[in-house]
């Protein structure tokens, strides 16, 4: 396992951050299981939230985290403002919950249901445009010094308004933003999945350089994009077929093919290391549900991609 350090959190933040949207009542055993692995694997770091799971994730990862005694070993990522999701597993964005009153009520709500006292960081799920990014701010910061959260940040917002935000933080002396959380991935998304999403493009990943945040990827392997698991006759989900079916991005997947051959790994593999070996301070989130999956997303940090690679990957460049 890799580490990274993030500004505010007190222990090392693994560079595979271990993902609890999948997680159901119906496979418990399955999930410790695989939680238990990939703490022995040196994972250190869970991203949670209060809708995860049809707002049962976190139900399953107190019963864990108890069953272990872990906790204080991990760094616990929870996640606010989400919209409603029912449990046929349909976003409702007509009721949108990013309210600056909203974070304090999910954080005493995700607190008491993973059973913590504080989470290590927290994350907004989604943006409110409308809303001074103050609001926010001054909410989040307000339960830092509470001692409820260690550091903060965002999920889903648009460059302009992450600079905006950091800007007001500075300004008022405040910790600050200390995670940014888009997705980020080897493809391009021509339309995002859910509303409210923000899908990085290498341009807004790259920013993240000469700033004191981090990137945590959602979705950084593009949804198994780059395992080639969709078929192309038109029988892929309308969603997956309208974020990723692109000459480019089926031009991409190409590439990774054929760089994946070279280095003997998968293609998934290459997209997962085009994150991953970004110049950024940069970590993935990854949903293994599996020993395979996780091995596979292990044997990713073994590879080291270069400059040259990175840019044929990108379409940046026509040669290797």
């Amino acid at each position: 396992m890799e580490y990274i350090t993030v500004k505010g959190v007190d222990k090392p933040v693994s560079k595979l951050i271990m993902g609890t949207a999948w997680f159901d009542p119906s496979f418990e055993d399955e999930i410790f299981a695989m939680m238990d692995l990939y703490v022995a694997e040196g994972g250190t770091t869970v991203d949670c939230g209060r809708f995860y799971g049809i707002a049962r994730s976190e139900g399953i990862l107190k019963r864990w985290l108890d069953a272990r005694g872990n906790r204080r070993d991990l760094v616990i990522i929870d996640k606010y403002c989400h919209p409603i999701i029912t449990p046929d597993g349909a976003h409702h964005p007509e009721y949108w919950r990013v309210k600056p009153e909203l974070i304090t009520d999910d954080l005493h709500y995700s607190l008491l249901h993973t059973g913590c006292d504080r989470f290590d960081l927290y994350l907004m799920h989604r943006d409110e445009p409308t809303t001074p990014v103050a609001a926010f701010m001054d909410r989040l910061e307000m339960n830092r010094e509470e001692g409820l959260i260690g550091a903060y940040g965002v999920s889903n917002w648009e460059l302009p308004r992450v600079e905006e935000a950091m800007d007001y933080c500075r300004k008022k002396g405040y910790s600050g933003i200390a995670v940014n959380n888009p997705s980020y991935s080897l493809a391009t998304v021509a339309k995002p999945r859910w509303p409210g999403t923000v899908y990085a493009d290498d341009a807004y990943a790259r920013w993240h350089k000469e700033q004191d945040i981090a990137l945590f990827s959602w979705a950084s392997q593009a949804h198994g994009f780059f395992a080639d698991i969709y078929p192309r006759d038109g029988s892929a989900p309308k969603d997956i077929q309208e974020a990723f079916f692109s000459d480019g991005n089926f031009e991409r997947l190409k590439r990774a093919q054929e760089l994946g051959k070279q280095k003997g790994v998968d293609s998934i593999n290459i997209a997962l290391a085009y994150v991953l070996c970004q110049p950024i301070t940069v970590a993935a989130i990854v949903g293994s549900r599996s020993r395979k999956e996780f091995d596979s997303c292990l044997r990713t940090l073994d590879l080291k991609l270069t400059l040259q690679e990175l840019t044929y990957l990108s379409l940046e460049s026509d040669s290797l």
